[in-house]
């Protein structure tokens, strides 16, 4: 993994938990369409962040190690959150 892809998943981590949060703000104000749009952008996100780790997969990297990868920066994401 290139040092530029691992920001890329580090961006997507963060944006993905900045989506769930929106989510849970917006079902707190009774915002039911605000926590829609929420959902399907953090699900954008995770359909990106899976089809970049299948790329990879493509392109001759173990999946198990990118999938691994992804999973590191995930939990630092979770743990600087």
């Amino acid at each position: 993994m290139t040092p530029i892809q691992k920001l890329v998943y580090r961006q997507r981590a963060h944006l993905i938990l900045a989506e769930g949060l929106g989510i849970e703000i917006c079902m707190a104000l009774g915002d039911r369409d605000g926590a829609h749009r929420h959902r399907r952008e953090m699900e954008a996100q995770i359909a990106a962040r899976d089809a970049a780790i299948l790329q990879a997969e493509e392109e001759g990297e173990s999946y198990f190690e990118a999938a691994g990868a992804v999973a590191r920066i995930q939990a630092e994401a979770r743990r600087a959150a």
